[in-house]
């Protein structure tokens, strides 16, 4: 796990970074292009081209991202492939801004111009994301047990890094004797001398040592001395943006819960749905008739399904689909959870589930105020009876609105049992906790991968050493452990 020393900087920080240059790249290209072309600084040509390459600004780092280029945690591949990549990533970025002007004929660029530009584009992206250095400066980190879950969660951090890194090693409390082979570093007394003699720049820690009194205030004094004090669930949050279960605590889920008093979350939120649902529904309402025609030729049946799900705080309302399923799919009246090539699709069916072709008529459900365009799917009644027996925590995730699409929805795949409820639930309280403007854009851009690509890829990176981990420990510590 790289913990870079800009520990500032949150991943979605780093990500909206490079999204704005790349972004900023191809104006300035096209900008010294007409400069070279028109041999004036400021032309009336050049301003006409203004929304064709606006709209190429917001394409290319799009593109990029959607292509994978800005996750830390993406195994990087040969250049020559990730060179292939991008071109093919600039090549759509031309067609886009050519098709603007073709759309608006004062926006069309002119060809001198846009095959400059494009050139001096395609220079200073390829240079950017091959040539940079891909080496992360690992910080010095440590890990502080106090019993063998303790020494579990370090060995689990361990295995997390990548490799040829690891942790430096591990203190331990007065009295415990460590079994695990990380080195031992010393002991938590003197923590804050053992720390700045070894440079330490990163010290990890159970939830429930910050709570305990004395080692809590060393751990504080740290902070104060430079040093990043952080739990593993804070590093799982941020370098893989997942919540584990195995770490969440009720202390976490209060500190998690403010968000919905952000204005974005009461107001702006909303105002984008009503939108971009409005647009979509205009656009989309040609498509709206051939689906429904196809529906009919191919299978008997009405073309909206209905069903009960519940929304926000558990409220229950009716979901609408394209039916993808027979008539009969659920004769008996008992709930089942949908299976890979389940025998009750039609043909039809399963290509839009595939392409999650069948959700389109949520935007009614959108509209309505039922649903979000980003949030955790809603469940059936019926579901969230069985899961909340099952997965811990699970009706946290009711209390935001449930979303089109979510952050789980493009990391992991159809679930049909609670394994993968509890891992979709791992997901949705991540976003739960950083739900912003920024992260729905991003997860928005992530549906279009996940739609062209045919469905999401279960996204396990980071959480398979925690398998077997048990829910977090309660018991305070005592006097002694906690010195």
């Amino acid at each position: 796990m790289p913990l870079t020393n800009s520990s500032s900087d949150s991943h979605w920080q780093r990500v909206t970074r490079s999204f704005l240059i790349d972004a900023a790249l191809l104006p300035l290209s096209f900008k010294v292009a007409a400069t070279l072309r028109f041999e004036d600084l400021i032309s009336n040509q050049e301003m006409g081209y203004l929304p064709a390459i606006l709209i190429g600004a917001l394409a290319l780092p799009s593109l990029l991202y959607i292509s994978g280029f800005y996750v830390s945690t993406k195994l990087r591949r040969d250049r020559s492939k990730e060179a292939i990549q991008i071109l093919g990533v600039l090549a759509a970025t031309t067609l886009i801004v050519m098709a603007m002007g073709s759309l608006v004929h004062s926006a069309r660029v002119g060809r001198g111009v846009l095959g400059m530009g494009m050139a001096i584009t395609a220079a200073l992206v390829l240079i950017r994301h091959l040539a940079g250095s891909r080496h992360f400066r690992y910080q010095k980190t440590a890990f502080v047990v106090s019993n063998r879950r303790d020494e579990q969660l370090a060995q689990t951090f361990n295995k997390t890094l990548d490799r040829g890194n690891s942790l430096m090693g591990v203190f331990t409390t007065p009295g415990y004797k460590t079994t695990t082979d990380i080195p031992r570093l010393g002991c938590t007394k003197d923590i804050e001398t053992l720390a700045e003699t070894l440079g330490l720049e990163c010290v990890l820690c159970d939830e429930r040592l910050v709570d305990a009194p004395m080692l809590g205030t060393k751990l504080r004094r740290l902070r104060f001395q430079g040093v990043n004090v952080t739990t593993l669930g804070q590093a799982f949050e941020e370098q893989y943006q997942i919540v584990p279960l195995e770490l969440v605590t009720d202390r976490w889920l209060l500190n998690a819960s403010s968000q919905p008093q952000l204005f974005y979350i009461r107001k702006l939120k909303r105002a984008f749905d009503l939108v971009v649902a409005s647009i979509l529904l205009l656009l989309l309402a040609p498509s709206f008739a051939l689906i429904a025609v196809l529906i009919k030729l191919t299978s008997p049946g009405p073309v909206i399904y209905r069903q009960m799900r519940c929304g926000k705080f558990g409220r229950s309302f009716q979901v609408f689909k394209f039916r993808s399923m027979r008539v009969d799919a659920e004769k008996d009246g008992r709930a089942r959870w949908w299976s890979l090539n389940d025998p009750r699709e039609t043909l039809l069916g399963r290509w839009m589930r595939k392409f999650r072709i069948d959700e389109i008529p949520q935007l009614i459900n959108i509209l309505r105020g039922d649903m979000s365009f980003v949030g955790p799917r809603p469940e059936r009644p019926e579901f969230v009876k069985e899961l909340s027996e099952q997965v811990p925590f699970f009706q946290e995730r009711m209390m935001v609105l449930p979303g089109l699409t979510g952050w789980a929805q493009v990391n992991y795949p159809y679930g049909s049992n609670a394994e993968d409820a509890a891992r979709k639930m791992e997901f949705d309280l991540y976003y739960m906790k950083h739900m912003s403007v920024v992260l729905d854009v991003f997860i928005l851009l992530d549906t279009i991968r996940t739609v062209i690509s045919g469905g999401a890829v279960a996204r396990e990176t980071g959480r398979q050493a925690l398998r077997g981990l048990k829910a977090a420990a309660t018991r305070p510590l005592s006097l002694s452990e906690a010195a």
